[in-house]
């Protein structure tokens, strides 16, 4: 086999070709090619060696990609799988970008949330919450209660005032269903997938009535507890400051519902907060190892075959031009070139004047 890129193998195969003589016929002087002569042996041995080099080179292409291409094989089934599951999952990301610009399309125009409400929400209520807590915490401490049992009934004490407060968001969820309250025989197709936004019911004022009275009681109860605790370690006057002040937390905590409020924002939200968790899967299948690594085992194999074809096919140019140097430098025996009108450069029959095809 022709290494077609070394130079050492090049030479040893010149000097091959150098070395070969034909017996010479009685000297003459220039002279094309006689038509009577045929294919000479040397002409067949190297046809045959032109011909040899493309499926020695193939072969040791398909050594040469072999663990390439196990490696390809072997990942095929889980990226397989997974190619499977991306497909699957990209109708799913479809779908829920769909709903998002459909829920967007038809509720945004209700929306009556200012667009930091959400935000000023969830940082100020566990200040509030934190606030309750610290003071049941430094009481109970300051009345002789062990500091670590003392944090949790603090904590508990502090998010139930925050939850105190619940009754400001159910308040204002009650009356904007109120405002987008409609005839549902008056919504359109998109409009109907949301009708619940629209039957002005959520739950009822009778509901609202209830939460509001058990969110008072809570109010009353975590009031009463703080001043009492701390009336009997620092006085009454400090008792009453403290459970007021407790009171006002979770009137605070209502008032901090009642503007972050509003069911349409949150659905946006969710279906938003849907499609963004859509995406994120759909980039982890994507980034799937084993679909990148069969990806580049595949090309491994692709770029090494074709590398050695063109090894092959260069190879098989080499041999053809040696052909053509051993008759060159015996022209005695295969003339100068061919007769005139006659196609050259072919290694094997070659076309004979006279001839129809």
């Amino acid at each position: 086999m022709i290494n077609a890129s070394r130079e050492p193998s090049v030479a040893f195969w010149t000097r091959q070709a150098d070395a070969i003589q034909v017996g010479n016929p009685p000297k003459v002087q220039m002279q094309p090619r006689l038509p009577v002569m045929g294919q000479s042996y040397v002409e067949q041995e190297y046809a045959a060696l032109a011909a040899e080099q493309p499926l020695l080179w193939s072969a040791e292409g398909e050594l040469a990609a072999r663990r390439s291409r196990m490696a390809a094989e072997q990942l095929g089934v889980p990226a397989s799988a997974s190619g499977f599951l991306l497909e699957q999952h990209q109708r799913a990301v479809t779908e829920a970008q769909g709903d998002y610009h459909l829920t967007v399309q038809v509720l945004a125009p209700y929306v009556c949330v200012q667009p930091k409400a959400k935000l000023r929400y969830w940082v100020v209520a566990p200040i509030l919450a934190l606030g309750d807590a610290v003071a049941v915490w430094s009481t109970s401490v300051a009345f002789g209660e062990v500091p670590e049992i003392a944090f949790g009934q603090a904590l508990a004490a502090g998010l139930a005032a925050g939850a105190a407060g619940l009754v400001g968001s159910e308040l204002r969820n009650y009356q904007l269903a109120k405002l987008r309250q409609r005839d549902l025989r008056s919504l359109s197709a998109d409009e109907q997938r949301f009708a619940r936004f629209f039957t002005g019911t959520t739950g009822g004022f009778g509901m609202v009535k209830l939460v509001g009275g058990l969110s008072l009681v809570v109010t009353l109860l975590v009031a009463v507890g703080i001043g009492l605790l701390r009336a009997s370690v620092e006085g009454a006057a400090a008792g009453l400051t403290f459970g007021l002040l407790a009171a006002a937390t979770a009137v605070g905590s209502a008032l901090l519902g009642y503007s972050a409020a509003d069911e349409v924002a949150d659905q946006i939200d969710r279906s938003f907060g849907r499609w963004q968790q859509a995406m994120m899967r759909h980039q982890t299948l994507a980034s799937c190892p084993h679909t990148k690594q069969r990806a580049r085992a595949m090309e491994a194999v692709a770029s090494i075959r074709a590398e050695h074809e063109l090894r092959g096919t260069a190879a098989s140019k080499r041999v053809d031009s040696l052909a053509f140097r051993v008759q060159r430098r015996q022209p005695q025996v295969f003339g100068h070139g061919a007769p005139a009108g006659e196609v050259s450069g072919q290694i094997g029959r070659r076309p004979r004047r006279g001839d129809r095809s």
